[in-house]
């Protein structure tokens, strides 16, 4: 926050001259007062101050009168109780009247009275700045019941998004959304939308990893009836749908090759056939892709189509992960509290101390979407052991396939392999188990460098599927072939798996 603001209350000059000069030294702007009444005739022409400092024992209005007067008509204010001894039953009465610290005033020569005021300071300073967060997240929970775009902002990587989504929500141009699996990117593509010329129309998402390449193609464009087998009437697509208004692509790097190459046409001129037809549709959408993959070593190893990457590219917008914005995991805390215990009719228990610690400490690898799941279950079931017996779990299979470096044993990621060397890896040689073939594509014949056709694109395509089959193969197997926890590990969608492996020719021996 910018510089906090102190007011100083008591009436004995000197130690107000002291305390002043220690906090101004600090950082802090002071402003001094020599009674609780002068401090609420300021507060009445001014800004009320972040902290109040408020001696307890002063002649006429005493500090618990001036107290109650601030709890009454200046409820945010933050007040810090100073004393020169510790009397139990003022204690009380000042918790009891709202005051969030009560503290010696510090007059010792070792400095343990000054570090206990200013720490005394900075804990009330947070807790404006979280009192201030709820209190908008309140409102914005009642504004927007579904949370369509929760905390953001809080750290300096999240303000350099949000300034950068000002820039370009305005404009038309094409972009690229970046970041791991939940760190947000549709809460960011929505804001977009929300702060163009196109926020009253449609935005709508597609996800091209739920949807098989025939499916897929039917879902974004539309077909006409008898287009394939079940096509009984006919449909308009999502960018039919999304007309005048935003549509977003995510997980835009499981998209087949041949769709790429039909969204490049509609990117270039704004139109497209449905499916079974030939008249062409003209539609004026802006497209807003997403993707928590590496989309230029897919390029380099053939997996995605360059000139779609640089016309998805415009702007690119990356979301640093929940690990990168340890701050906003407190706030983040409150705002699905509020809404998920409202939703649910729960009680809005606050998480004990020992619980927001193991909160703070987790590394979240799922990021905000695991937060808000765990924040769910806290809400649902009350019960914090089993949240931080969850969050004590760093060796479970669930938890490792998303973690920053995986272990040496793991099958490296399906993410976009690194293109090859000059000369082509030899092929693995063919599983014995009959859990596996040679790829349909490639055939059993390897092509290597000197071949005859041996193009660096196909050179790169191969070694890309014999390190995706490697991995694919060790997953199924350390999983005993349940292709779902498979396909968690690997960070792909249980679809794409199924893709993946019938691209590199993977089956069970049952099968």
């Amino acid at each position: 926050m910018s510089t906090a603001h102190i007011a100083l209350v008591d009436d004995d000059p000197t130690f107000s001259s002291y305390i002043t000069t220690l906090l101004n030294s600090r950082g802090y702007e002071v402003a001094s007062y020599a009674s609780g009444q002068a401090l609420l005739d300021a507060l009445g022409k001014s800004q009320s101050p972040d902290v109040v400092l408020l001696d307890v024992l002063m002649p006429g209005m005493t500090g618990l009168e001036t107290l109650k007067a601030l709890r009454n008509a200046h409820q945010g204010v933050q007040v810090i109780m100073l004393s020169g001894q510790q009397v139990p039953a003022t204690i009380v009465d000042s918790v009891r009247l709202g005051a969030v610290d009560y503290v010696l005033k510090p007059d010792d020569p070792d400095g343990i009275g000054e570090a206990a005021l200013e720490g005394a300071i900075r804990n009330a300073l947070e807790k404006v700045t979280l009192t201030t967060e709820v209190a908008r997240l309140r409102a914005q929970v009642a504004e927007d019941p579904d949370g369509v775009q929760p905390y953001w902002g809080g750290t300096s990587a999240m303000r350099q998004v949000l300034t950068m989504v000002e820039r370009i929500a305005d404009s038309d141009v094409g972009v690229l959304i970046t970041g791991e699996s939940g760190v947000g990117k549709e809460i960011v593509a929505r804001e977009i939308h929300r702060r163009s010329t196109r926020r009253a129309k449609p935005f709508v998402k597609v996800n091209c990893a739920a949807l098989p390449a025939d499916l897929l193609e039917s879902e974004l464009f539309g077909h006409e009836r008898g287009a394939f087998t079940g096509a009984q009437a006919s449909r308009i697509g999502k960018f039919e749908f999304a007309n005048e208004g935003t549509i977003m692509l995510d997980e835009i790097g499981e998209m087949p090759s041949a769709l790429q190459a039909k969204l490049l046409h509609v990117l270039q001129d704004s139109e497209f056939t449905k499916l079974g037809s030939n008249r062409p549709v003209t539609v004026d959408v802006r497209i807003i892709a997403a993707t928590n993959r590496d989309l230029t070593a897919m390029m380099r190893a053939g997996l995605f189509r360059e000139d779609l990457y640089y016309r998805l590219q415009v702007i690119e917008v990356r979301v640093p992960p929940l690990r990168e914005r340890q701050s906003e995991i407190l706030p983040l805390i409150e705002f699905f509290l509020v809404k998920y215990s409202g939703r649910y009719g729960r009680s809005n228990t606050r998480p004990s101390a020992t619980l927001r610690e193991a909160l703070m400490r987790y590394s979240w690898p799922g990021n905000v979407r695991e937060l808000e799941n765990v924040m769910k279950r806290y809400v649902i079931l009350q019960d914090e052991d089993l949240v931080l017996a969850e969050l004590a779990r760093p060796q479970n299979d669930d938890a490792a396939y998303a973690q920053p470096a995986a272990p040496a044993a793991m099958p490296a990621p399906m993410a976009a392999p690194i293109a090859p060397a000059p000369v082509a890896p030899t092929a693995p040689a063919a599983h014995t188990n009959g859990h596996a073939t040679a790829p349909a594509d490639l055939g059993d014949a390897q092509i290597h460098a000197g071949d005859e056709g041996a193009t660096l694109p196909i050179l790169a395509r191969q070694a890309a599927l014999n390190a995706e089959r490697e991995a694919i193969q060790q997953a199924l197997e350390r999983f005993r072939w349940n292709r779902r926890k498979a396909a968690k590990l690997l960070g792909v969608s249980y679809k794409t798996l199924l893709n993946k492996m019938k691209e590199c020719g993977i089956r069970a021996a049952t099968e």
